[in-house]
């Protein structure tokens, strides 16, 4: 689209031979004289446009390349005229309506050093594939061919760049002045063309201001007249630099000599129209999708005699709310770098193919053909981090723009923006980002019509921005199905259980929670494990807090490099896909155990480092605290609120796996019942539904089960009389690899009774609720050595009120977690007090030991001598629903004399 501006610079020129320079001439060539002139300043008007210049004494140094560089802004339409063929170039056959200006040349020849070699047409050429435009001449008398080819200068301003190279030493060149006319077919240029066969004026027309009075005029044109220079749209209070670069042959090595002018101050600018369009859609019409995005600009550019409308300096495109960058957009991709796209260079962007994302094409009525490359994904920079880089070819011009698309950081809606578009006439551009299952963008999640907005501004800083709507609807849920209601529905499915489902084993444990594209997006999410998959602590230690918080403020790969948790705490990994389609991109952490959370004794953390393709946006950090039930130990996990958006992007979860294989860390339960892992889930429009996965343990019946217990009486002998408050303490052990206890009974001899003169201070069952009997007397105390924990489980036991006529017995066991089994108390038989503890966790007990406190605080009395009846029963009830009975000797150590006083009733 660019407008060849033709700035007519030089030389159809020859060069002499120069003599062989002394060390004192070794400084560029002088430019003596260098000027550009216009006819009209009128913005986007179509002046002619002369460019002149004198060199120094040709005897000296000889030009061997000669470049003018035309303002920026100025550019030109070489198909305003027919063009000269190769072949008809060469037979001095080109058409009179293919002349665009005339070029006199000065040179060093038969001896004057400042001989006119007379003046000849300039025509317009067909240009090779590296050239924008091409213009030629006869340089007259010597007849030497001259070309001037147009390239433009894509590294810096988009100005035009003139160049011609290798002149002829046979003539040294002193002096050109060369004419490009702004509307070549119009009639003010009739006196000047050349005929048709005609190279130049003959020789003898030595003066330049008799030069056409030696051409036989050709009369007028036909064809409507088109312009062939547009000035720049963009009003100057200045004027405008011009320059010029000479080469030599003799220091070819050194420095060129540069000259700067002068292009007259551009005003009119009111005269000027811009009237620029949007169009944008989607390449599907179903929600919740994948999809490509087609974008483009409209920006007429009619190269009429009337000044030519503003270029487009800056768009900036709103998109519709919800439609979002797809979070699968760049994984596996990678980033152009600033260095690769060859910005500041005139050379073709070398963008790897792993970063392209789209393709991008430029019209403009100035070139043959559109300019046609890719849109990559540029290097992100900290404030700019979606950059997009426009490479594109064409008609000897290697383009490289940037665009970015801003997103909303709190509900992802997209801002595209392309800033400081070069100054040249592009007038149509179309970016096509591509669509497939792993689309660049993510469509809204309703059937409706949404609207893109943008807002263009000219390079005419005096005509007023203008606004553009484009309209595109919605019409099916994803792969064509209907389209979802005001609230969409919410159905995920969980599938969860252990890699290995021999009861009692250790085992990894998998859970993986999916919901289907059109669904509601996942947000608060809870788990309830079933009763007796427990956990072996020993040995694992916590993240620090203070770790989990370095880590929110750390980059994803300074994570993935360096754990910010030790390896010590890690315990599983976690992966969560996100975006619609059947490629969600999947990010993968891991988990670790962690410390108190939200009133729970344990927590997970989730650390995710967050990187898509060359995107790092540090890592998702979500803690899910790990809730014991107290009477069963039956762990429920609570996460904290699911991230929905990262970087801007909504994540559109798709599913969350989770994977706990520390070895020897998660154990299945010992009871072989049918049970679930249940789940409850809240979706992003509000929607709470609970669902469950089929949990099932194996081989139970394989288990043994052989608990023991040891029963005491602590203190004297005199703790076995009548009237005494005896302090006992009951140890039990059971066995690794054994299933686990579910249901223990005690039953004391009639000896034994609650003292009820001690249970003035006693707990009640609210007070148990609010303040875990805080201040009330306690009964004992008891502690567990688990197998699965560093450290003991200690506390009080309690007599608690406000369960029937007998108080219960509640032992609170604090540590790493809290257990608080419950013991119902009855009278049966005819006076034996049974003490029945109907739940037990789950897990493997190891030592439980219970010290029942005597004396004052005793809750037990003697109604006689325990020595008659010294023998407690004992039944178990396995997990696996094995039973095994003890009968146990308290120890009371009583001798003959009072086991028989005893037997009479005198303890």
């Amino acid at each position: 689209m660019i407008r060849r501006q033709l700035v007519g610079v030089l030389i159809g020129a020859t060069v002499a031979l120069a003599l062989a320079p002394s060390a004192a001439q070794a400084a560029p060539i002088p430019i003596e004289e260098f000027k550009t002139s216009s006819a009209d300043p009128q913005a986007g008007g179509h002046p002619d446009l002369v460019t002149e210049f004198k060199l120094g004494e040709p005897d000296k140094q000889a030009a061997k390349t000669v470049t003018f560089e035309a303002p920026e802004g100025i550019f030109g339409n070489p198909n305003a005229v027919t063009r000269c063929t190769s072949a008809d170039f060469a037979l001095s056959e080109c058409p009179v309506n293919s002349q665009i200006g005339v070029i006199t040349v000065w040179a060093y020849y038969n001896g004057n050093k400042e001989y006119l070699l007379g003046t000849a047409p300039l025509y317009d050429m067909a240009p090779s594939a590296d050239e924008a435009a091409r213009f030629q001449l006869v340089t007259p008398v010597v007849n030497i061919p001259i070309a001037i080819p147009v390239s433009v200068r894509t590294g810096s301003d988009w100005g035009l760049r003139f160049s011609v190279t290798e002149i002829s030493q046979q003539t040294p060149l002193r002096k050109v002045k060369m004419s490009f006319w702004g509307v070549p077919l119009g009639a003010a240029h009739n006196t000047e063309r050349f005929q048709k066969g005609s190279p130049g004026n003959p020789p003898g027309c030595t003066e330049e201001e008799h030069a056409f009075e030696c051409i036989s005029t050709p009369g007028e044109i036909s064809e409507v007249p088109q312009p062939l220079i547009d000035n720049p749209t963009l009003c100057t209070e200045e004027a405008l630099p011009t320059e010029l670069i000479v080469q030599s042959y003799q220091h070819p090595d050194e420095s060129s000599a540069v000259a700067k002018s002068q292009y007259a101050a551009i005003e009119g600018c009111e005269a000027e129209a811009f009237n620029p369009v949007l169009s944008a859609s989607l390449t599907t019409s179903d929600t919740d999708t994948a999809s490509g995005l087609n974008l483009g600009f409209k920006v007429p550019q009619k190269l009429e005699l009337s000044p030519t409308p503003s270029e487009l300096r800056t768009a900036t495109v709103v998109l519709p709310e919800g439609l979002t960058i797809n979070p699968d957009a760049a994984d596996g991709q990678t980033a152009c770098q600033d260095s690769e796209a060859n910005f500041g260079s005139d050379a073709a962007a070398n963008c790897p193919d792993k970063s392209k994302i789209g393709t991008v094409t430029i019209g403009t009525p100035a070139l043959d053909a559109p300019l046609r490359g890719s849109l990559y994904i540029g290097e992100p920079k900290p404030d700019n981090q979606y950059r997009v880089f426009m490479a594109f070819s064409g008609s000897g011009i290697n383009g490289k723009l940037v665009g970015k698309f801003l997103p909303d950081p709190e509900t992802g809606r997209l801002t595209a923006t392309f800033e400081d578009l070069p100054q040249v006439p592009f007038e149509e551009f179309d970016l096509h980002l591509f669509a497939s299952d792993r689309g660049l963008m993510a469509t809204p999640t309703t059937c409706t019509l949404f609207s893109a907005r943008a807002h263009f501004t000219p390079w005419n800083d005096i005509l007023s921005a203008q606004d553009s709507e484009q309209f595109f609807g919605l019409d099916s849920g994803p792969g064509g199905t209907s389209c979802p209601g005001p609230v969409r529905p919410f159905v995920p499915r969980l599938v969860a259980g252990s890699a290995n489902a021999v009861a009692g084993a250790f085992s990894a444990f998998h859970l993986k929670l999916d919901r289907d594209d059109g669904d509601q997006f996942l947000g608060d999410l809870n788990f309830r494990m079933p009763p007796g998959f427990t956990g072996n602590l020993r040995g694992i230690s916590y993240c620090p807090e203070s770790a989990i918080a370095a880590a929110a403020q750390r980059s994803g790969k300074a994570e993935q490099a360096s754990p910010s948790c030790p390896s010590s705490s890690e315990v599983g990994t976690s992966n969560v896909a996100a975006g619609p389609g059947s490629h969600p991109f999947h990010a993968v952490g891991k988990l670790y155990l962690a410390g108190p959370l939200n009133g729970a004794p344990l927590s997970l953390v989730a650390i995710t480092p967050a990187i898509a393709g060359p995107y790092d946006y540090g890592n998702v950090v979500v803690r899910v605290a790990l809730k014991v039930n107290p009477l069963t130990a039956q762990v429920s996990a609570e996460s904290e609120k699911m991230p929905q958006i990262i970087g801007g992007i909504p994540i559109r979860m798709r599913s969350i796996q989770v994977n706990i294989d520390r070895p020897n860390f998660t154990i299945n339960p010992t009871n072989c019942s049918i049970f679930s892992v249940d789940s409850q889930g809240v979706g992003d429009q509000g929607t709470v539904t609970d669902f469950s996965s089929y949990f099932h343990a194996v081989n139970c019946a394989h288990l043994g089960f052989e608990p023991k217990m040891r029963i005491r009486l602590v203190g004297g002998k005199k703790q076995t009389r009548r009237g005494q408050n005896p302090a006992l303490r009951f140890d039990l052990w059971t066995r690794e690899g054994d299933a686990n206890l579910k249901r223990l009974a005690v039953t004391l001899p009639k000896a034994f009774a609650i003292d009820q003169r001690h249970l003035g201070n006693i707990c009640s069952r609210a007070e148990l609720a609010s303040t875990r009997c805080a201040g009330r007397q306690q009964i004992g105390r008891v502690r567990v050595d688990t197998p699965l924990l560093d450290q003991p489980l200690t506390g009080p036991a309690y007599a608690v009120s406000g369960f029937g006529k007998l108080p219960h017995v509640i032992f609170i066991l604090d540590g790493q977690v809290t257990i608080m089994p419950e013991a119902e108390s009855s009278s049966v038989g005819g006076g034996f007090l049974k003490t029945v503890v109907p739940v037990i966790p789950d897990a493997p007990v190891g030592h439980f030991r219970f010290d029942l406190f005597g004396g004052k605080q005793g809750y037990l009395i003697n109604t006689r001598s325990t020595c008659s009846e010294p023998v407690v029963r004992i039944q178990y009830v396995a997990q696996s629903d094995r039973r095994h009975s003890q009968r146990v000797n308290v120890g009371t150590k009583c001798g003959k004399k009072a086991r028989r006083a005893a037997s009479h009733g005198r303890g």
